[in-house]
C-alpha cells in the first residue's frame, strides 16, 4: 500500500479544515449576539479537521522514515470488488465540501444544500436519480424547518432572501 495517498488525503482534510475555519469569519454575527456565536460550530468542525489532517499527516511521516520507504504492508481486510477504496473518490468529497462551502452564502442553504447532497451522493456511488432527489430534497427542507424556523438559527436563503422576508419567515 502506498503511503503517499494516505499523507495527500491527511493533508487535503487539514487543508478544508483551515478553509473551513477562514470562511467562517465572514459569517455575520447579527443583531443578538450570544455567549457561543454563528461562527462557532464552524470553528469547532474546521478545526477537527484541521488538527485531525495534521495529526494524521505527521502519524504518516513518521511512520514513513521508520519504515523502509512509501510502500508498507496492507493491513486489514481486502476491498469489497463491488465497492473498492478509492483515494479519487477521498478527495472529490472533500472538493464537493470546498465547493459546498463556497456556495452556501451566495445561493442559500436551500439551493446549495440540495446539490452538495447530490453530489455527494453520486460520489459515493449511488446512480439512482429517484433516491438522490428525495433525500436531497427531504432532508434539505427538514432540516431547515428544525433549525432555520423551529430553532430560529440564521442561515443564509440566497435568491428567496425577499420572498421569505415578504412571508415573514425572517427578519433581516
Amino acid at each position: 500500500m502506498d503511503r503517499r495517498i494516505d499523507l495527500l488525503v491527511a493533508l487535503a482534510f487539514a487543508l478544508l479544515g483551515l478553509f473551513v475555519i477562514f470562511q467562517a469569519t465572514d459569517i455575520t454575527q447579527g443583531m443578538m449576539r450570544d455567549p457561543i456565536g454563528p461562527r462557532m460550530a464552524f470553528y469547532a468542525v474546521g478545526g477537527m479537521l484541521a488538527v485531525g489532517g495534521a495529526f494524521l499527516a505527521f502519524r504518516h511521516v513518521v511512520a514513513w522514515r521508520q519504515g523502509a520507504g512509501h510502500v508498507m504492508v496492507s493491513e486489514g481486510s481486502p476491498d469489497e470488488p463491488e465497492s473498492p477504496a478509492s483515494a479519487l473518490q477521498a478527495f472529490l468529497l472533500v472538493g464537493v465540501c470546498l465547493a459546498y462551502a463556497i456556495a452556501f452564502q451566495p445561493l442559500g442553504y436551500l439551493f446549495a444544500t440540495p446539490l452538495f447532497i447530490l453530489a455527494g451522493l453520486f460520489v459515493l456511488g449511488e446512480r439512482k436519480w429517484q433516491v438522490m432527489v428525495t433525500i436531497a430534497i427531504v432532508f434539505s427542507t427538514a432540516s431547515y424547518l428544525v433549525f432555520a424556523q423551529a430553532l430560529s438559527v440564521r442561515v443564509p436563503v440566497g435568491p428567496l432572501t425577499g420572498l421569505f422576508r415578504d412571508l415573514g419567515w425572517i427578519i433581516l
